[in-house]
C-alpha cells in the first residue's frame, strides 16, 4: 500500500508541549481570577472603613454619654425654670435618634452581636420607650414625673456609660480582626500575584517552545516536500497524482517520458482521457477503475492490478499500476505505472519455452510408451507362440530351451511394462483403485509367486504379523502387490543361501496404516548408497549387481507407487549384515476380504478326459472364442443361443458342465440357473460357470443362490477357463454351493476367477490391450479373424451409434451396453470396454449415466476401430 502521510518527527515533543501550554493557561486563568476575586474582597474593605469614616463609631458612642449628660442637665433645669422643657425634649429627642442609629445601624452591627454591650443597651432603650409618652405629653404631666425621671436618669447614666465602654471594647477587638484580614489580604494578593508572574513567566516559555517547534516542523516538512518532490521526479516509475474527480495535479518525470505529455501539457487534464485509450474506458470505470467514479478508496484488492494503457502518439502497452487515496480536505488519489511491455514479451517467451519443454517432455513420454508398445506387441507374440508349442510334442532339449526363452521373453516383458508405468506416471495418468482385499491372501500368493527365484538362490522365502493379527483391508492391492514383489525380489537377488521374510504390522490402534518389512540377511548396503538407490536407473556396482542386472527402474517406480497411495518408503542396511525395506501405506479396515486373484499359469491344469460342455452365450463372437478353446481341447461344445434355450438342452441331455452367460435376450442367466436347479431335468446337479463381464458383489451373491458353481470374467483367456473346467469337473468346487436355496448369511461365496487384476492389463490412457489382442491373434487363425472382424464392425458400428443417442433412463441401456463390451473383450478393445462396463454398473446400481458419457461412446469406438485396424494392417 502507498504511505500517503509526510514524516513528523516533532509529534511527540509537540504534544508533550501542547500539554504544558495548555497546563499554564489553565494556571494563569485560575490566578487572574484570584487577582479579581481578592481586589474584590479589598474594595469591600475600603468601602468598610470608609463608611466608619463618616459615622465615627468612637465619637458615636462618646457623643451618646454626653448627650445623655445633656438630657440629665436640661431636665433639671426643667425642675426650677419650667419653661425649660422644650430643651429638654430636644435633648431627649437627640440621645434618642443616636441610640436608635447604634442599634439599627451597618456599622454599629459588630456591637450589637457583643454581649458585654447588649444588656446595658437594652435597659437604656427600655428606659427611652418609657420616656417616650411622657415626653410627648403634656407639660403637666412630665413635670409630674420629672423627679421621678431624674432619679431613673441617676441609673441609666450608669448603664449608658457600661454601654459606651463595652461597645469601645468590642469595636477595637473588631478593628483588630479586620486589619488582621486586611494583612492576610494583602499577602494572599502577593501570593497570587507571584504566582501569576510565574505562569506568565511559564507561558511565555511555551510559546517560545511552540515557537521553535513550529519553525522545526516548518523546516522539516520544507525537507520532506522537498524529498518527496525529489523521490517524484527521479523515480524510474511514473507517478501521477489527480484529485477526486480524476484532474491531473502533479505529472512527474518519468510520467512525462512514458507518456510523452510535459507536465504543463498534463496537469489540468482528466487524467482517463489522457492515458486510458477511449475505446476500452467505459469498461475500465466499470471494472478496475470504479473507485474514480465512486469516490472512495481502493480496496486492498484494486489497489494493485494491470491495464491497457496509450501514449501521445496513441500507442497502447500493457501497464502495471499501483493506486491509493490520501484522504485529506481535498481527498488526492496517486498512481504509481510501470511499463510492463518488457516482462510480458519475457513472460510470453518463457511460457513458450516452458509449453516447448513439456511437448518435448511429452514427445519423450509418447516415445517411451509407443516404442514400449510396439515391442511389447511383437514379445506378446513370441510369448504365445510359445504358449502354442507347448501344446506339440517337445523333446527335453527342446523344453529346456523353449523355457529359457520363456524366462527370457518374461524379463524382456517386465522392462517394457517397467518403461510403461514410468512413462504413464510422469504423464499423471496413474490413479489409485481401491477396493477391498485379504492381506494374508495377498502375502500368501506373494510368497508363492517369489517361492522359484527363493529356490534359484538357496533362499528362505516366508512372512508373518508383528503384533495383532488382521486380514481385510480396502486399498489398491495391485500396486501394493507389485511393490512388495519388487522389495521381495530385490531381496532375493541379493541374498545366497539365506532368509527373506516379510512382517506385517499395523502401526496404529485404529488399523488404518500398516507398515510392511521385507528384511534379508544379504550383502547389505553401504550408508552411503541408501540416498541413491530410489533414484532411476540407479545400479549398485556389486558381483550380485552384475549378476542379477536389472535396468535400476524398479526402486523408482516403487516409490512412485507409493507416492501415489499416500504412503512412505524407506530402507536401513549395513554392509554384510542385510537389509530391511519398510513401506508404510494407508489402509482402511474392511471386512470383506474382496475376491482372491488368480493368475494365469504357464502350464494350467486341464479336464483329465474330454467334457461334454453347454454353452449358453448370446454373443456371437464370444459364441466362437469359447467354442474355438474347448474344440482345440477336444471337448464337445453344444451352443444354446440364450437362457430359455439352455434350460431346454440341460433337461433334455446331461452335459458335464454348462458356461452360462448372464445378460442375455429371452431369459437371463440367473433365471435359467434357477430353472436348472429347480427342476428334475438331466442338468440339476451339474456344474454351472457364470460368464460375465462386470459382476458386482450382491450379483455374485444372487450367482450362488441360484446354484451357480464358479464365476468368470469376461474376457476369457483360455488357461483359466480350462482350469476352471478342470476343477468344478473334479469335484474341487462343489458343483451346487452350500444352502443354495437358504438365505444364510454365512454359505460361503461364490468362486470368482478373474483373467488379472482390473487395470493390470493396458493402461487408462491406452486404446487397445496388446497382450489379450496377440493372445487372440496367435490362438485364431487369420481367414477367421477376419471374418470375426467383420462382424464385430457391424455389430459396434450399430450398437454404439445406438448408445450415443439413446436416453440415459431407457430401459435397454444395460442390456445393450453389456453386449458390446462382452464383445470389445476379445478384441482388447480395452478403453472402450472399461467404459461399457462403467456404464453398465451405473445401470445396475441404479444411476443413470450422463448424455455427455453416452455421445462420447461414439468417438471412442471410432478411435479404437481405427487403432485396431492399424495394429491388424502391421500384424
Amino acid at each position: 500500500m502507498i504511505n500517503l502521510n509526510l514524516p513528523d518527527e516533532n509529534s511527540t515533543h509537540s504534544r508533550a508541549t501542547l500539554v504544558q501550554t495548555g497546563g499554564a493557561a489553565s494556571a494563569l486563568l485560575l490566578c487572574v481570577g484570584l487577582v479579581v476575586w481578592l481586589g474584590w474582597l479589598v474594595l469591600r474593605e475600603i468601602d468598610d472603613f470608609s463608611v466608619a469614616n463618616s459615622d465615627n463609631l468612637q465619637w458615636s458612642l462618646a457623643q451618646a454619654d454626653v448627650e445623655f449628660l445633656q438630657f440629665r442637665l436640661s431636665m433639671k433645669e426643667a425642675q426650677d425654670d419650667p419653661a425649660a422643657m422644650e430643651d429638654v425634649r430636644r435633648r431627649f429627642d437627640i440621645f434618642y435618634s443616636r441610640m436608635v442609629t447604634m442599634s439599627s445601624g451597618r456599622v454599629f452591627h459588630a456591637l450589637r452581636e457583643s454581649v458585654q454591650s447588649s444588656a446595658p443597651r437594652m435597659r437604656v432603650l427600655d428606659f427611652l420607650e418609657q420616656t417616650v409618652p411622657l415626653i410627648d405629653g403634656p407639660d403637666e404631666d412630665f413635670l409630674a414625673e420629672l423627679p421621678s425621671l431624674l432619679e431613673q436618669s441617676e441609673q441609666v447614666t450608669a448603664d449608658v456609660r457600661a454601654f459606651s465602654l463595652a461597645a469601645l471594647a468590642a469595636f477595637a477587638e473588631v478593628s483588630d480582626s479586620r486589619r488582621e484580614g486586611i494583612t492576610e489580604l494583602m499577602i494572599y494578593i502577593a501570593a497570587v500575584l507571584l504566582a501569576l508572574f510565574i505562569g506568565l513567566t511559564l507561558l511565555a516559555y511555551a510559546m517560545f517552545r511552540l515557537f521553535r517547534l513550529a519553525q522545526k516542523r516548518a523546516d522539516a516538512l520544507q525537507f520532506a516536500s522537498t524529498r518527496m518532490k525529489t523521490i517524484v521526479q527521479t523515480s524510474p516509475n511514473a507517478i501521477v497524482v489527480t484529485d477526486e474527480v480524476g484532474v491531473v495535479r502533479e505529472f512527474n518525470t518519468a510520467a512525462e517520458a512514458l507518456f510523452g505529455f510535459t507536465r504543463a501539457e498534463a496537469v489540468g487534464r482528466l487524467a482517463l482521457e489522457l492515458m486510458v485509450p477511449t475505446e476500452s474506458l467505459a469498461r475500465h470505470q466499470l471494472g478496475a477503475l470504479a473507485f474514480l467514479d465512486e469516490h472512495r478508496r481502493p480496496r486492498p484488492e484494486e489497489q494493485h492490478f494491470e491495464i491497457t494503457l496509450q501514449t501521445r502518439d496513441l500507442h497502447l502497452f500493457p501497464a502495471e499500476i499501483s493506486a491509493d487515496r490520501a484522504e485529506a480536505d481535498n481527498p488526492l488519489y496517486v498512481f504509481y505505472i510501470r511499463d510492463i511491455s518488457n516482462w510480458k514479451e519475457a513472460e510470453e517467451q518463457m511460457t513458450e519455452a516452458r509449453d516447448r519443454a513439456l511437448a518435448g517432455e511429452r514427445t519423450k513420454s509418447e516415445f517411451l510408451a509407443v516404442m514400449s508398445h510396439e515391442m511389447r506387441t511383437p514379445l506378446n507374440g513370441l510369448l504365445g507362440a510359445m504358449q502354442l508349442m507347448r501344446d506339440q510334442s517337445l523333446s527335453a532339449r527342446q523344453g529346456q530351451l523353449l523355457d529359457r526363452m520363456q524366462s527370457s521373453g518374461r524379463l524382456l516383458l517386465e522392462l517394457v511394462n517397467d518403461v510403461l508405468d514410468l512413462a504413464k506416471f510422469e504423464a499423471g495418468k496413474m490413479k489409485v483403485e481401491e477396493a477391498p482385499f485379504s492381506i494374508n491372501r495377498l502375502l500368501d500368493g506373494l510368497v508363492e509367486t517369489a517361492q522359484p527365484l527363493a529356490q534359484t538362490y538357496g533362499n528362505e522365502l516366508n512372512w508373518r504379523w508383528s503384533g495383532p493379527r488382521g486380514d481385510g483391508a480396502i486399498g489398491d492391492a495391485r500396486r501394493l502387490r507389485q511393490v512388495l514383489l519388487n522389495l521381495v525380489g530385490n531381496a532375493l537377488k541379493f541374498t545366497r543361501n539365506g532368509s527373506v521374510e516379510i512382517e506385517v504390522e499395523y502401526v496404529n490402534a485404529a488399523k488404518t496404516e500398516v507398515e510392511f518389512r521385507v528384511i534379508d540377511n544379504g550383502i547389505g548396503i553401504a550408508e552411503e548408497d541408501l540416498t541413491r538407490i530410489f533414484q532411476d536407473f540407479e545400479t549398485l556396482d556389486s558381483s550380485y549387481a552384475r549378476e542379477a542386472g536389472g535396468t535400476g527402474l524398479g526402486l523408482g517406480i516403487v516409490r512412485r507407487f507409493m507416492r501415489l497411495m499416500g504412503g512412505e518408503i524407506g530402507a536401513e542396511s549395513e554392509p554384510g549384515e542385510g537389509s530391511l525395506f519398510w513401506i508404510r501405506v494407508p489402509l482402511r479396515p474392511s471386512e470383506d476380504l474382496g475376491i482372491e486373484p488368480e493368475e494365469p499359469r504357464d502350464c494350467p491344469e486341464k479336464p483329465q478326459r474330454p467334457l461334454d460342455v453347454l454353452l449358453v452365450e448370446d454373443n456371437e463372437i464370444n459364441r466362437f472364442i469359447v467354442r474355438e478353446m474347448l474344440e482345440g481341447e477336444g471337448h464337445k461344445v453344444t451352443i444354446a443361443e440364450n437362457g430359455e434355450a439352455g434350460v431346454d438342452s440341460a433337461a433334455l441331455h446331461r452335459y458335464d458342465v454348462i458356461l452360462m452367460d448372464i445378460s442375455m435376450p429371452v431369459m437371463d442367466g440367473t433365471t435359467a440357473s434357477a430353472h436348472i436347479r429347480g427342476g428334475t431335468g438331466a442338468c440339476a446337479e451339474v456344474p454351472i460357470v457364470a460368464l460375465t463381464a462386470h459382476a458386482l458383489p450382491e450379483e455374485r451373491e444372487r450367482f450362488r443362490k441360484v446354484g451357480m458353481t464358479a464365476c468368470l470374467t469376461k474376457p476369457i483367456e483360455r488357461p483359466l477357463l480350462l482350469r476352471t473346467l478342470a476343477e468344478v469337473t473334479s469335484g474341487a468346487i462343489p458343483a451346487i454351493p452350500p444352502e443354495t436355496f437358504a438365505a444364510a448369511a454365512a454359505a460361503p461365496s461364490l468362486t470368482v476367477v478373474k483373467p488379472r487384476p482390473e487395470g493390470a492389463g493396458a493402461p487408462d490412457t491406452e486404446l487397445l490391450d496388446e497382450e489379450r489382442l496377440g493372445a487372440f491373434l496367435s490362438e485364431v487363425p487369420r481367414p477367421t479373424v477376419d471374418k470375426l472382424l467383420e462382424r464385430f464392425y457391424a455389430e459396434m458400428d450399430r450398437n454404439i451409434a445406438a448408445l450415443s443417442e439413446t436416453a440415459p433412463d431407457d430401459p435397454d441401456l444395460g442390456p445393450v451396453a453389456h453386449q458390446c463390451a462382452g464383445s470389445c473383450g476379445p478384441f482388447g478393445v480395452e478403453a472402450l470396454r472399461r467404459a461399457l462396463g462403467h456404464i453398465e454398473t451405473q445401470v445396475k446400481r441404479g444411476d443413470q449415466p450422463s448424455r455427455a458419457e453416452l455421445a462420447a461412446l461414439a468417438d471412442l469406438w471410432q478411435q479404437s476401430r481405427s487403432a485396431l485396424e492399424s495394429r491388424l494392417e502391421a500384424a
